[in-house]
């Protein structure tokens, strides 16, 4: 019986030992480790390449591809998910609503956003650009199934921005803030009413990121939509009119995602008048 037993252990500490010593001499794997995390960060940096001057839809696939490839070489790097997670949600925001087929894409792209933005939370549970776009994520497809409206998902929403809010108040220059303005904007007053929005409140909010980040367009957008709703047309045109009238150079950073503001800027002047810019 005490034979069998020495014999059990030393089975047992066989089994340890010889991978640890197998991996010690195995140079290769190491290098072959640190070699796939280099030829994901070439892949992510060429992603990021594409993206610097526009940010349409054959430019968004394109770098897409580049960080799906990137991830399956290094699926430990936050980063890299939150960049997914991120710019799925862009490319569905670029597909239009006009058929079943594009709902169908675009609620796909925002199932793999979500699904980007968990792997992010799994790696870091505080990941900040992972809670933010698995958040705008779920809203655009709450949106597309036309479940926004409810209350359940309004508060979940709210919630993961709060957090966000707490974890970083400037991320995005300004982005829960602008998440704050579309939902305000997208739900059935009753319900603005039930959590106590005010037009004043999400104003001054977008006014504040407005002045931290003057030359960042996105944030004329939204407070244009905010202004529009509350029934201010006049305040509203003159965001639109500030976008629509600057260089997006002012901000080299975010050139293509100013480009992208000022198409998005065209698209409501025309929708709120009538008449292209800039005629009223």
């Amino acid at each position: 019986m005490r034979k069998l037993s020495f014999k059990i252990i030393f089975l047992i500490l066989a089994s340890l030992i010889i991978p640890i010593i197998s991996h010690a001499q195995d140079p290769n794997a190491e290098i072959t480790s640190v070699s796939r995390s280099a030829e994901a960060e070439e892949l992510n940096t060429k992603a990021m390449s594409i993206l610097q001057e526009r940010l349409d839809e054959k430019s968004l696939s394109e770098a897409i591809s580049c960080l799906e490839q990137a991830a399956k070489l290094d699926p430990s790097r936050e980063e890299i998910w939150i960049k997914l997670s991120w710019h799925y949600w862009l490319l569905g925001d670029e597909i239009p609503k006009k058929t079943r087929l594009d709902r169908k894409r675009r609620l796909e792209l925002n199932k793999r956003g979500m699904s980007a933005g968990e792997r992010a939370i799994e790696i870091n549970p505080k990941s900040v650009g992972g809670l933010f776009w698995f958040t705008v994520n779920m809203a655009a497809m709450g949106e597309m199934k036309g479940i926004l409206s409810s209350l359940r998902m309004g508060g979940t929403l709210l919630g993961n921005m709060n957090r966000v809010d707490r974890r970083d108040p400037y991320y995005l220059h300004g982005g829960t803030r602008r998440f704050g303005s579309e939902v305000f904007v997208n739900i059935p007053r009753w319900i603005v009413k039930k959590f106590g929005f005010k037009p004043e409140y999400i104003e001054e909010d977008l006014i504040e990121s407005i002045q931290r980040w003057p030359e960042y367009f996105d944030n004329y957008i939204n407070l244009a939509k905010v202004y529009w709703w509350n029934g201010n047309k006049d305040k509203a045109l003159e965001q639109l009119e500030y976008v629509l009238t600057h260089s997006p150079d002012s901000m080299p950073e975010e050139k293509a995602e100013n480009i992208r503001q000022q198409k998005i800027a065209r698209r409501m002047w025309k929708g709120y008048t009538g008449r292209e810019f800039p005629e009223r």
